[in-house]
C-alpha cells in the first residue's frame, strides 16, 4: 500500500505543487540554508528562504510535469542510496515506491529517537500513514506557540476554519470529538478556548484521530493561512519544512563540521544528510492531499514511463557511443604506433645509408690522390697539391716532436714538453682542414667523370637512394602519425563530451546505470 500511495501521488502532483516539493529536495543545501538563514537577521519580516525556493520554483517552469515527476523519483532513490531500475509500467513504479517509502520509514527509525518512540506508542498501521501523522503533530507542536501570540480576530479566523470541517462530520463523529475535547459544543469559541488550555497538539491531533486524514488538509492550510494573517506568507505544506529547517540548523551535525571548515567532499556529504531529512517532508507534501481527498485510483502512468523510456534510450545510445569512441581510440592508438615503428624503422634505415655512403666518401678520400692527372680538374689538382703541403708540415711537426722528446736535462724537458703540447694543437688543426679539404675534394671528384674507384662511386649512388626513399617514406609516416595523432585527440574530446553528457544524464535521472 505505501508504494501505491507515494506513485500514485508522485503521478498526480503537478503544477507549483510539484516543483515545490522537487525544489525543496534537488535543489536545497546547507549553504542555501546558512544564506538565508543569515539575511533573516538583517530582513526579518522575509523569509529568505522560502523567497529563495520560490525563484527555484520560477527555474522549474522550463521544465514539464512529467520530467520533473520522473527527476523526483530518481533524487529519491539517489538520497536513500537505492539502486535504479525500469519503469516501464505502474507496477514498476510502486515497487519502487515501496521500497523509498521503507527505507525512509527506517532511516527515521535510526535518526529520529522521538519518531521510533511515536511508532511505540502508534497503532499498527502503514508507514506512511505513520510518518504523516509524526509530522503533522510536530507541526502542531510548532504551531502551538504561535496560536497563542495571535490576535482575537486572527485566532477566530483559524477556529472558524476548523469548526467547518467539524460540523460537515457525522453526528456520531461530532459527539464522539465532544466527550474527547471535554465541550459542550463545536464551536470557534470553544475550540479555541481547547487550544489554548490543553495545546494545539492534543487538540488537532484528536480532530484528525476522530474526523480521519481528510482533516490533515484543512488543518494544515487553516495553519498556513492564519501564519499568513502574522507576515509569514508560506504555501501548503512549507510551514513544516521551515520548521525542520530551522532544526537542522541548529544541530550539531551541520554546525560543528562547518565551524572547523568542512571541505567540498564534507559539504556534499553533510548536504546528502540534509537531503535525508528532508525526504519525509518531501513525501508528506506529495502523499497528504491525495490521502486525505481519497484519490487513489486507476491512473495513466503511460506519459511517466514513456518520459523514462526515452532518457533509457538517450543513455543507451551514449553508452553504446562512448564504448565506440573507446574502441575508435585504441585502434587509432595502435595505428599511431604502427606508423611510429615505420617511421622509426625507415629513419634506421636512412642513417644506415648515410653512414655507408660516409664510409664510401672516406675510402676514396684516402685514395683521391691516385686519380690520374690526365683526369684531373684544376679544381681537384689544386687541392691534390694542398693536401701534399699540408702532409709534409704534418710530417715535420712530428720530427720536431720526436726531437724534443729526445733532449736532456730538467730546463729542456720542460721546453721541450711545452713546445710538443703546442705542435700537438697544430697538428690537430692540420688534421682538420685536410679532413675537411678531402670532403671538399670527395665531392668534387664524385662529380668527375673517371673511371678511378667506379665501383665505390656506384655504391654510393645506391645508398644515396636508399636513403632518399627511406627519408621519403619516413616523412609520409610521420605525416600519418601527425594526422592520426590529431584524429586521436579529436576522439578523445568526443570521448569526454560523450562522457560528461552521460554524466549529466545519470545526474538528472539517478540509477539509469542500473537499468539493464
Amino acid at each position: 500500500m505505501n508504494g501505491r500511495v507515494l506513485a500514485h501521488a508522485l503521478l498526480q502532483t503537478t503544477g507549483q505543487e510539484l516543483r515545490m516539493v522537487y525544489a525543496l529536495l534537488c535543489k536545497t543545501n546547507i549553504i542555501d540554508m546558512l544564506t538565508a538563514k543569515t539575511k533573516d537577521f538583517f530582513s526579518k519580516d522575509i523569509d529568505n528562504f522560502n523567497e529563495a525556493l520560490k525563484e527555484e520554483v520560477k527555474k522549474l517552469e522550463r521544465y514539464s510535469d512529467i520530467e520533473l515527476q520522473v527527476k523526483l523519483l530518481t533524487e529519491m532513490t539517489r538520497v536513500l542510496d537505492i539502486n535504479g531500475m525500469r519503469y516501464d509500467c505502474l507496477e514498476d513504479i510502486e515497487t519502487q515506491s515501496e521500497v523509498i517509502v521503507q527505507a525512509t520509514h527506517q532511516q527515521m527509525l535510526k535518526s529520529d529517537k522521538d519518531y521510533a518512540a511515536f511508532i511505540e506508542l502508534a497503532n499498527e498501521q502503514e508507514a506512511y500513514q505513520l510518518m504523516i501523522q509524526y509530522q503533522m503533530q510536530k507541526l502542531f507542536a510548532a504551531f502551538d506557540a504561535k496560536f497563542r501570540e495571535l490576535s482575537e480576530e486572527q485566532s477566530t479566523n483559524f477556529t472558524e476554519k476548523i469548526q467547518q470541517l467539524l460540523t460537515g462530520l457525522p453526528i456520531e463523529k461530532q459527539q464522539q470529538l465532544k466527550q474527547s475535547l471535554d465541550i459542550a459544543e463545536l464551536t470557534h469559541e470553544t475550540l479555541r478556548m481547547a487550544i489554548l488550555t490543553q495545546g494545539s497538539v492534543i487538540v488537532l491531533s484528536m480532530i484528525v484521530e476522530v474526523a480521519g486524514f481528510s482533516a490533515y488538509t484543512t488543518l494544515t492550510t487553516a495553519i498556513a493561512s492564519t501564519m499568513a494573517l502574522s507576515g509569514v506568507a508560506l504555501p501548503f505544506g512549507v510551514y513544516t519544512v521551515a520548521t525542520a529547517l530551522f532544526s537542522m540548523m541548529m544541530s550539531p551535525f551541520m554546525l560543528i563540521p562547518l565551524a572547523l571548515g568542512g571541505g567540498g567532499l564534507l559539504l556534499k556529504h553533510q548536504n546528502k544528510h540534509v537531503k535525508k531529512k528532508l525526504l519525509p517532508l518531501g513525501i508528506l507534501q506529495l502523499t497528504l492531499p491525495i490521502v486525505a481527498q481519497n484519490r487513489i485510483g486507476q491512473i495513466d502512468s503511460t506519459p511517466f514511463t514513456r518520459h523514462w523510456q526515452q532518457q533509457v534510450k538517450r543513455y543507451e545510445e551514449l553508452f553504446a557511443k562512448r564504448e565506440d569512441y573507446k574502441v575508435a581510440i585504441h585502434q587509432q592508438q595502435l595505428e599511431i604506433t604502427e606508423h611510429e615503428e615505420a617511421r622509426e624503422k625507415h629513419v634506421r634505415q636512412m642513417e644506415l645509408d648515410k653512414e655507408k655512403v660516409q664510409a664510401y666518401k672516406a675510402f676514396i678520400g684516402k685514395y683521391i690522390a691516385t686519380v690520374p692527372k690526365e683526369e684531373r680538374t684544376p679544381l681537384l689538382q689544386e687541392g691534390i697539391d694542398w693536401l701534399i703541403i699540408k702532409e709534409s708540415e704534418r710530417a715535420a711537426l712530428n720530427n720536431q716532436q720526436e726531437e724534443n722528446r729526445g733532449r736532456k736535462g730538467l730546463w729542456q724537458v720542460i721546453a721541450s714538453s711545452i713546445d710538443n703540447t703546442k705542435l700537438k694543437a697544430r697538428k690537430k688543426q692540420i688534421q682538420k682542414d685536410i679532413d675537411e679539404k678531402l670532403k671538399v675534394l670527395t665531392e668534387a671528384f664524385l662529380e668527375m667523370d673517371s673511371s678511378v674507384l667506379q665501383a665505390e662511386r656506384e655504391q654510393i649512388q645506391l645508398y644515396q637512394a636508399s636513403a632518399t626513399l627511406h627519408r621519403e617514406k619516413a616523412l609520409d609516416y610521420e605525416e600519418l602519425v601527425t594526422t592520426g595523432k590529431e584524429k586521436l585527440k579529436e576522439l578523445k574530446t568526443r570521448l569526454k563530451i560523450t562522457h560528461d553528457q552521460i554524466g549529466t544524464l545519470q545526474d538528472e535521472y539517478y540509477g539509469l546505470e542500473d537499468v539493464d
